[in-house]
């Protein structure tokens, strides 16, 4: 399972588009009068204004080069402020063998850098955005957590490990062969390294399987494939 291209709605479009482009020196891939996309490594995330209500913000990670984690952090520093969480401002999560670290853009859209040590090719290159490699998890904030974990599940979308899904914690969905995920959880989970609460937003993923998963502006929750 991999993220091929991802639409998130922002009040902030412009905003973000000098971030992302003018600060962080990203290629915008394509532009309209109400949206911007670019590329993370193979993946793309669309922001877009259209009908947008509210300050819609999400949670999503990149995969970076397993041995390029200090200079990633470095890099990043050089363009914006790192978040920390009691003091620290990266996290060693052991028992998965990576390393992260996170900053916020102009929307409050909490963005993490994760080195997965054992599953992320390395690199010899000095770190650039060239060196991101997909994106590798992606937030999905739902009303009904169980119901659609169930028709993630029709589609092979399970929990990772393939175990047990709690209705009240953080599940990470995926197919078990790629190390990608969907943050599958319900409103007012805290994002770690923020003070942002997790909120239903519209948005919608499309996988490479052909799978498109929305969720719209009333908080509906849909998935179908479109290769079938």
């Amino acid at each position: 399972m991999d993220i091929l291209n991802t639409v998130l709605k922002t009040n902030k479009l412009n905003e973000l588009k000098y971030f992302y482009k003018e600060k962080l020196g990203f290629t915008l891939e394509s532009e309209t009068t109400n949206s911007f996309k670019i590329k993370f490594g193979s993946s793309a995330i669309e922001f877009n204004s259209s009908g947008v209500k509210g300050s819609p913000y999400y949670h999503f990670a990149c995969d970076i080069p397993s041995n390029q984690f200090e200079e990633a952090k470095e890099w990043i520093k050089q363009q914006t402020d790192l978040l920390t969480e009691d003091g620290e401002d990266e996290i060693d999560f052991t028992n998965l063998s990576a390393k992260s670290l996170y900053f916020e853009d102009p929307a409050g859209n909490i963005v993490e850098f994760i080195a997965r040590l054992k599953d992320n090719p390395p690199s010899n290159q000095p770190f650039s955005l060239k060196s991101i490699q997909r994106l590798s998890e992606m937030s999905l904030v739902v009303q009904d957590k169980m119901a659609v974990a169930e028709k993630l599940k029709a589609f092979h979308i399970v929990n990772r490990d393939d175990t047990e899904i709690a209705p009240n914690s953080l599940s990470f969905m995926g197919d078990q062969k790629a190390k990608v995920f969907l943050l599958l959880t319900t409103p007012g989970r805290r994002w770690l390294f923020s003070n942002k609460i997790s909120t239903v937003f519209p948005l919608d993923i499309t996988l490479d399987s052909g799978i498109l998963i929305n969720v719209n502006d009333k908080n509906e929750f849909d998935i179908r494939n479109e290769a079938t």
